[in-house]
């Protein structure tokens, strides 16, 4: 954890963090380390994390009451078999992951959807979305619902990510206690399929962020799989690949939201129960 001295103002401070929700598109960070700094409670009021047996952290996104969003490679095991909800924690109003807030909401998970035509080899459709057994408390500073992008974000806008990633390189890290966002820039798809032809970056995705080797640029590092991409305030992506902490040629990656809006509503009308277990019927 990274040490901040304390505000020789502190009530100042307290209204300055207070405001920070309504201003989010216009915060940029600072280009530290990775390019990332601390963010405020209610910045990111749509921004929670899943925890499960098969993964420590995993981003996802509060959508409503009673969903929130995911990757799919967040809530299958190693066989592509959907992990059993009921062992998935969902925590919303977190800014600090050590400690308990009476801002934090935590839901149990009560049935998942995985996107059916998710491919585990080019993680195209790589999207998930996860009904809770309790509805979320609205409303709330710090648990709102996302406004999710309808748009295309257009090449060399300016994007912020948020989550709580590792902030050093390293083959394992744990990562950051405190929530953290860094601005990413919209990259041509193109030019980042080039610079990786094994993982193309299909038209359902957004590359964003560092194509070169830049160990002191903006970076996503370990931790930061499914952390949301906010354009305009807008949810417009979820971090799929490309966590590369500034190394060369691996260009962060995401899931490219306004593909999958109809998708989205879609699930929150479903009745049926996937039983744990069940497959997608593309992983090949």
């Amino acid at each position: 954890m990274i040490y901040q001295p304390m505000s020789p103002y502190p009530l100042l401070l307290f209204l300055v963090l207070g405001a920070s929700a309504f201003v989010v598109k216009e915060q940029l960070p600072d280009e530290r380390f990775l390019g990332s700094t601390d963010a405020s409670f209610g910045q990111f009021p749509a921004a929670a994390y899943i925890v499960s047996p098969e993964r420590q952290i995993c981003g996802a996104t509060v959508l409503n009451e009673n969903h929130v969003l995911t990757l799919a490679q967040c809530v299958l095991n190693g066989t592509h078999n959907t992990i059993n909800p009921r062992l998935v924690r969902v925590h919303a109003g977190v800014l600090n992951l050590g400690l308990v807030s009476a801002s934090r909401q935590t839901r149990l998970g009560d049935v998942i959807y995985v996107h059916p035509n998710f491919k585990a080899h080019s993680l195209e459709n790589d999207i998930a979305v996860i009904r809770v057994q309790e509805p979320f408390i609205f409303p709330s500073n710090e648990v709102e619902p996302a406004l999710r992008r309808t748009r295309i974000v257009a090449n060399g806008h300016s994007c912020l990510l948020a989550g709580w990633g590792a902030i050093v390189a390293g083959p394992v890290q744990d990562v950051n206690a405190l929530q953290r966002y860094m601005a990413l820039t919209i990259n041509d798809r193109d030019m980042c399929s080039s610079l990786r032809r094994d993982m193309p970056v299909f038209e359902n995705m957004i590359c964003a962020g560092n194509m070169d080797n830049a160990p002191n640029g903006p970076a996503p590092c370990q931790g930061s799989l499914g952390s949301g991409l906010y354009c305009d305030g807008d949810l417009a992506g979820l971090l799929s690949f490309g966590i590369n902490c500034g190394s060369l040629g691996n260009p962060p990656t995401f899931t490219q939201i306004r593909f999958y809006n109809q998708w989205i509503e879609q699930q929150f009308l479903r009745n049926d129960r996937p039983p744990p277990g069940f497959s997608p019927l593309d992983v090949a």
